[in-house]
């Protein structure tokens, strides 16, 4: 099995930490508790980064290990993860087994910098999750319990961007070497080849609470292995990591907030733009009743997420097909996939291959609201691009060249969404991961449980599509779970 294949076996939780200064270091407040080397209080100005939600855990490390053949950590029982260790943080890890795991899956260890902000955001706060003195439901520390426990229980404790386990617990490598303060990353502290003890951060289970604050700072050589340090990874974007799985998907940006989502009076009845598009009259008389499952329109709230920017092709599912030696779709000759279809959306596939695909890279279907916000953005707009009928350059429809295909990816810039993606109007319908059931929306009521054995939601038309209509930004169709088609493809999420 190939590197990359090897990697989709891990899938982390990755946390956003937004662009921006903070002060790193002790603070008035901290004085009479801090040490020495956490001084002065300084300003450091940061790129977007992502951070893991959690310290790597034992099982994540053992796939590292299989993949690799990577010396395993010694205190593991005849080579074995214990059972109930799984989701442990792994520990008896040097500076450079966490180095070597972080370059193998396409991450880094966070700097100091990175680790810090992650821990206590802009606002200077003493613990991850404020200045209140921490008690043992925020973290594992003052040997409560005398060992390590599994990651992300210790919910109260996260940071304020959600990020868990940054107090107590393991102690964390950072890729820093221990130098004095102010932080600077271009002094030599951050290269990788050069000898000194490195910087970890966080605290374990036998600390005292000041060991825990976000500031505090200790320095061990790089070939310390011992039962209360663990690590976890950081990455500048998520396009370099592949999200695990060899598989370079182009994310968009999806901020939170509200949008009006199905259908308005001026798509469904007298002021439609250009009837013909619809195959309605423009007084509604000839309304026909597909419309009436956009009815009504109402306000739906998402939280940010991101959205892979066009459809996944054939090129990327031949590559999860390689890696885990899943059937593959029946249309592609001799079961190769030719350069010529590379990068047309994959299709011929139904919901359990789409869902075998998204729980093996770590991503997964947009549900309808997601994939209408990102189709349509905030304005209300009957087509990605606006509300002015779709032409043949704006996408792949009415089987344009009449040979009934798709297209590659990509290929209609000028039909793009507000948000930047492509192909939202033609070329494949897309799958999405709701229920097929009456407005208005609602996330909680089973629609959402990709379990159910019932009609799922399509979005976006074909290249089949006849009418400018079935491409509408609110145009919801319906699949069963088993078919395949032609004209049927999906694209992802991530949160």
């Amino acid at each position: 099995m190939s590197h990359s294949a090897n990697k989709i076996q891990i899938s982390f939780d990755w946390v956003e930490i937004p662009a921006g200064e903070f002060l790193m270091g002790s603070n008035p407040i901290e004085l009479i508790t801090s040490y020495p080397d956490e001084s002065p209080e300084h300003q450091i100005d940061l790129e977007e980064f992502f951070i893991s939600a959690k310290p790597i855990t034992n099982a994540q490390y053992e796939r590292f290990v299989a993949s690799t053949g990577y010396k395993k950590p010694g205190h593991w029982i005849g080579g074995v993860v214990p059972q109930k260790k799984k989701e442990h943080p792994v520990t008896y890890i040097d500076w450079n087994d966490a180095n070597a795991f972080a370059n193998w899956c396409g991450a880094s260890l966070p700097s100091e910098a990175q680790w810090e902000k992650s821990a206590r955001g802009s606002d200077g706060r003493l613990f991850p999750w404020g200045d209140e003195e921490p008690t043992n439901e925020d973290a594992n520390f003052g040997n409560s319990i005398g060992d390590t426990t599994e990651v992300g229980i210790h919910e109260s404790g996260a940071s304020i961007f959600g990020v868990l386990d940054l107090a107590g617990n393991v102690w964390e490598w950072t890729s820093s070497i221990h130098r004095e303060y102010p932080y600077n990353s271009s002094d030599g502290r951050e290269d990788v080849n050069l000898w000194g003890a490195r910087v970890v951060r966080g605290g374990n289970y036998l600390s005292a609470a000041k060991n825990i604050r976000c500031a505090d700072r200790h320095s061990i050589y790089p070939s310390a292995r011992d039962i209360y340090i663990g690590f976890r990874v950081a990455t500048k974007t998520l396009s370099v990591i592949k999200k695990d799985c060899g598989i370079d998907f182009e994310w968009q940006k999806i901020p939170a907030g509200k949008f009006l989502m199905g259908s308005g009076y001026t798509q469904t009845d007298k002021e439609l733009p250009d009837p013909e598009y619809f195959g309605v009259s423009k007084h509604g008389a000839n309304r026909p009743a597909d419309f009436d499952n956009e009815l009504p329109q109402h306000k739906v709230f998402l939280d940010k997420y991101r959205i892979s920017k066009t459809p996944v092709t054939n090129a990327q599912y031949e590559i999860f097909t390689k890696a885990t030696s899943y059937p593959v779709p029946g249309h592609w000759p001799e079961g190769v996939v030719t350069p010529e279809i590379a990068n047309h959306p994959v299709v011929y596939v139904d919901w359990a291959d789409v869902q075998t695909f998204c729980n093996w890279a770590g991503v997964g279907l947009p549900n309808e609201p997601q994939w209408e916000r990102a189709a349509r953005g905030i304005d209300g707009r009957i087509w990605p691009w606006g509300n002015t009928p779709p032409t043949k350059e704006l996408a792949n429809f009415g089987q344009s060249d009449k040979t009934g295909r798709t297209k590659a990816v990509g290929s209609y810039p000028n039909g793009a969404s507000p948000e930047g993606l492509l192909d939202v109007a033609g070329n494949v319908w897309e799958m999405v991961g709701s229920a097929y059931r009456p407005y208005p929306y609602n996330g909680s009521d089973g629609r959402e449980n990709l379990d159910l054995p019932e009609e799922y939601v399509l979005r976006g038309g074909s290249f089949y599509s006849p009418h400018g209509r079935y491409l509408r930004t609110t145009t919801r169709s319906m699949n069963y779970q088993f078919r395949r088609r032609d004209h049927i493809g999906f694209r992802v999420v991530q949160a």
